[in-house]
Parts: structure tokens; sequence; C-alpha cells
């Protein structure tokens, strides 16, 4: 491979080690995994003998946190003096490069000494440092250039906007929790338990009266007022327990589907766009449009039709290669008519580099085939009719809120991952 070739392929390789951290942060990965991964990555990437992440400890100090390589069981845990090159690098924001380590002025650590060259990248955003990535090579070894530098510093400052931007998404999920438990017990006081203080008192008054033996009509109506306070109360209960368990049950569709676009953004390197569409009209076009698709879309078809969305757009960032990615949903209601019979179809489309030979069987593709077969409906992955990228295409029957409340106290309730169907393999992207 000519210089100009591989020094390409190099610059991809540390672009896509990038794009793969964000995605597996996206879909849930534990940041120790996380963390894990950037380093050897890294390492592998820039041939380096070891590598480490230093990161800030309980007490302000900075310590190595993540070794991977050789010699990596005495670099770990090291707390890095405060005059040292990763401090530096931790606060001017740029990195160091160092062509020896044995010779360097003021290495205060021992076990450094037996490395040659090095290489510090800062990882952070604008407004908060995150640590530092380094990179050793034995001594005697090459020395890492400006060039080695630069693409470090690219893929570390990446790898630091995920890691905020993840815990910016978890901080956000702890305020909603909070803010949640405050409105259930606010719900419980003003609701339920005052009811049922209510009925309490109710049922003394009976008991008072019968023991005086008077008034068998008023205490029955008593009676019948205070088993109606109690059916009140279990309804106020239930619907607690009811919005504790499905937290996505107040939020409609759509503003489900922006937010699933929206969170796309940091895995794609750009926001792909969302058009929503109700019998030919977009979005927006009609009266009360929301709310009309939100009653034709059952909370079971809701569900699946945002995992279809998260698996094309997931597999997009892992493996298009796009500059844009488009997702369509279409609603079509027979007359436009609420209680009808309908379809709705998610289509995902990128201009990539499409779908190569087939792969085999993978379980993200192999779930959409089964979201779809569990609803009646169909599913493709194919070569966009553009002739670049890849279509997603997938059709269920609709199924309305409205039918679905009435009927789910009537059926058993059925696993949220569907079962593998048979049938044959999908020409896919490979997880």
């Amino acid at each position: 491979m000519r210089p100009r070739e591989a020094d390409a392929v190099e610059r991809e390789r540390w672009l896509s080690a990038g794009a793969h951290i964000t995605t597996m942060l996206l879909s849930g990965a534990p940041e120790e995994d996380v963390l894990e991964h950037i380093v050897s990555v890294a390492r592998e990437i820039s041939d380096a003998d070891a590598a480490a992440l230093v990161l800030p400890g309980l007490k302000g100090e900075l310590v190595m946190e993540v070794v991977r390589g050789w010699g990596a069981d005495q670099l770990l845990g090291l707390t890095m003096p405060r005059t040292g090159l990763s401090w530096a690098a931790l606060e001017t924001g740029r990195g160091r490069l160092v062509p020896s380590l044995p010779i360097a002025r003021n290495l205060e650590l021992p076990p450094m000494r037996k490395y040659g060259p090095a290489l510090y990248a800062p990882m952070g955003t604008p407004d908060k440092p995150v640590g530092v990535l380094v990179l050793l090579r034995k001594i005697g070894e090459e020395s890492f250039i400006g060039k080695d530098l630069e693409r470090a510093s690219t893929f570390a400052d990446q790898a630091a906007l995920a890691l905020v931007l993840s815990e910016a998404r978890q901080a956000q999920g702890l305020t909603k929790l909070v803010e949640e438990r405050e409105r259930i017990a606010r719900d419980l006081h003003d609701l339920a338990i005052q009811q049922l203080f209510a009925t309490g008192m109710q049922l003394e008054m009976v008991r008072r009266r019968a023991a005086r033996g008077l008034d068998k009509a008023g205490l029955i109506a008593i009676l019948d007022e205070a088993l109606d306070n109690i059916d009140n109360s279990v309804r106020e209960i239930r619907s607690i327990v009811h919005s504790l368990r499905d937290p996505d049950a107040a939020t409609g569709v759509i503003e489900r589907l922006r937010r699933e676009a929206s969170l796309a953004r940091t895995g794609l390197g750009f926001a792909p766009s969302l058009v929503i569409s109700l019998n030919d009209q977009s979005l927006g076009a009609i009266d009360d449009d929301e709310e009309t698709i939100d009653r034709l879309i059952s909370q079971a078809l809701a569900d699946d039709i945002l995992a279809v969305v998260r698996e094309g757009l997931a597999n997009a960032a892992r493996h298009a290669q796009a500059s844009s990615v488009s997702v369509r949903v279409t609603v079509a209601s027979l007359d436009g008519v609420d209680r009808s019979p309908g379809t709705v179809m998610v289509e995902v489309e990128d201009d990539g580099v499409g779908l190569g030979a087939p792969t085999g069987r993978n379980s993200g593709t192999w779930n959409v085939l089964a979201r779809a077969r569990q609803h009646g409906g169909t599913a493709s992955i194919e070569n966009a009719p553009s002739g670049r990228g890849t279509l997603l295409t997938w059709t269920a029957p609709l199924t309305s809120a409205l039918s679905s409340a009435s009927a789910a106290d009537q059926v058993p309730v059925q696993s949220a991952e569907p079962a593998r169907p048979a049938g044959p393999t999908w020409n896919s992207w490979t997880s």
C-alpha cells in the first residue's frame, strides 16, 4: 500500500473508532466498557505498546484509571504529579509529544522510565475537561509525530464529547426520576389517600349508627358511597402503577420519533430527516394531526415502530458511511376515519455504500422482521432505488390505541422481545 493510501486508511480508522464510541454509549453500553474500548482501539490504531486513560480521582488528583498493553500492571493506579505532562495537557487543552521519557525533565514516576516515545492527548469539550489519553512506545521505537497527535487528539475529543453527552443524559434521567417520584407522592396524597381517609370516616359513622341500631336505609346509602370511593381509589392507584411500569405511555408516538431522531445525531454526525404523514398529508398540514395518529396507533405498535427506527438509524451510523439519512413514517387510515383499518409504513433510507454480499443472520435485522410478522406486516432491506445506499421498509396494519386498550384486559401479555422467526436469510447489515 502506498504511503498516501496508508495515511487515508489510518485517518478513516480513527474516525470510525470515534463514531463507534458514540454508538456504544447511545446503545447503553456500560461506561467502564466504553473506557476500556477507547484505550484498546487507540493503542491498536497508533501502534503503541501501551495506552492509558488518565482521569480525575475522587480527591481531584489525576490517576491512570484504565491501562492496556505492555507493562500495564505497573502503570494502573499511578497518580500523576501536579507538575507533570498529564496535568499540563489537561489544563492547557494542548497535546504533548515526548521523544524519550527517560531523558524528559521532571519525570517523577519510575515505572514510566522504561518507555521511550510518548504522546499526551487531552480529552475534553470546550466547557469540561475529561482526562488525558496517553500512548506509549518502548525505548528505541519510532517517535510519535504531529500527525499522530492531531488524530489522537481528535479521537480523544470525540470520545470525551460522547462521554459528556452520556453523563448529561443520565443526569437528565435522574432529574426526571426525582420529579416523577414527587408527582407520584402528590397524586397518592391528593387522590388515593384523601379518598381512603374520607372512606374511613364514613365507615366509622356506619359503625356508630349500627351500634345504636338506627337508620338502616341511611347505613346502606353510606356503605354504597364508601364502596364507590374505594373503587375510585383502586382506579387511581392502578393508574399510578401503570405510569410507573410504562413511562412512555403518556408520550405520543410522534414526540418519541422526534426524540429518537434527535438522539441519532451524535452517532451519525448529522441530523437525520424525519417526515411523518397521515393520509398523504405531511404532519402539521391538518388539524389535530398528532392526536389523530396517536389514536390510530396502539402502544404496542408504537413501541415496535420506535424499535425499527432505532435499529435502522443505528445500522446506518455503524455501517452505511452515509452523508444523509431520512426516516419516513406514513400512516394511511381508510377514508381518514379513526376507527377504519389502515396501515403504517416505516422507511429508513441512506445514501451510503449500500448492501454487500449476504452476511448471514443478524439479531437486529431479524428482530425487525419478527416485529413486522408479530403484527401481520412485512419488512425488507434492499439497495435504495436511487442506486446509492440502503432502504429499510417496514409495514404493519393499524391497531388503534382505543381498541388495544379495551382488549388489553382480555389477552395475555406477550414478551416485549419477539421470537426469532424461521425464514430466509436477509442481505443485511452486521452488528
